[in-house]
């Protein structure tokens, strides 16, 4: 019995001391992204820069963000949000859309997995939401990018920390979101226009991130 108590005490220190050494160690990226890759302007899209209030971005707690509003040359709104965390480390973990949303006065309608194709004929699988405010409805298309590349599920982005951590590996990750206002409540057609938008943007996206 002795030895049974003395065997667990063992294991709870060193459970707390690995548990530490992945909480509050790891390997820092050699660079960062470049959000100036991702045009400002391309084909019909203009886009401005939103700049958000200082207790926000300290919410956020991301490394580097770019928070911009797209407009068609159907006077369409299409919304791009890429927060970059060079680590997800104790204090600086992604904040998923599933817990922010409500506390922003949206309420999710509806969430399902949604395939994505890509310009270079592969495809990734992403989140796909209705949200309303008010009158308002919206969709949102988002997932996670690390270097173990998209990843959909806040469950499989806490996995891939756990893994890279246990290599020593960067845990650096961003979350790419697009919101594209349904008017009329019209969301396929405002499903459609988020394909495009992300057909159109996505390669530059994906070479502004360092992964």
């Amino acid at each position: 019995m002795k030895n049974h108590y003395f065997l667990a005490i063992a294991l709870i220190i060193v459970g707390g001391v690995f548990g530490n050494i992945l909480r509050y160690s790891g390997r820092l990226p050699d660079k960062g992204p470049d959000f100036s890759l991702i045009p400002g302007q391309l084909e019909q899209y203009v886009g401005k820069e939103i700049v958000l209030d200082e207790s926000t971005y300290e919410v956020l707690k991301a490394d580097t963000s770019i928070f911009r509003d797209y407009v068609g040359s159907d006077q369409s709104r299409d919304n791009l949000f890429v927060a970059y965390f060079k680590s997800q480390k104790y204090g600086s973990q992604i904040h998923s859309p599933k817990h922010c949303l409500p506390g922003g006065g949206w309420r999710i309608e509806t969430i399902r997995p949604y395939r994505l194709k890509l310009p270079d004929g592969t495809s990734i699988e992403v989140n796909l939401l209705t949200i309303t405010n008010g009158e308002y409805k919206s969709v949102m298309f988002y997932w996670y990018q690390t270097r173990s590349g998209s990843i959909r599920s806040e469950y499989g982005l806490k996995l891939d920390l756990v893994k890279n951590s246990l290599l020593f590996r960067p845990t650096d990750a961003a979350i790419i979101r697009l919101t594209v206002d349904a008017p009329e409540g019209d969301i396929k057609q405002a499903v459609a226009r988020g394909v495009r938008f992300l057909d159109t943007f996505y390669p530059y996206i994906a070479k502004s991130l360092p992964f």
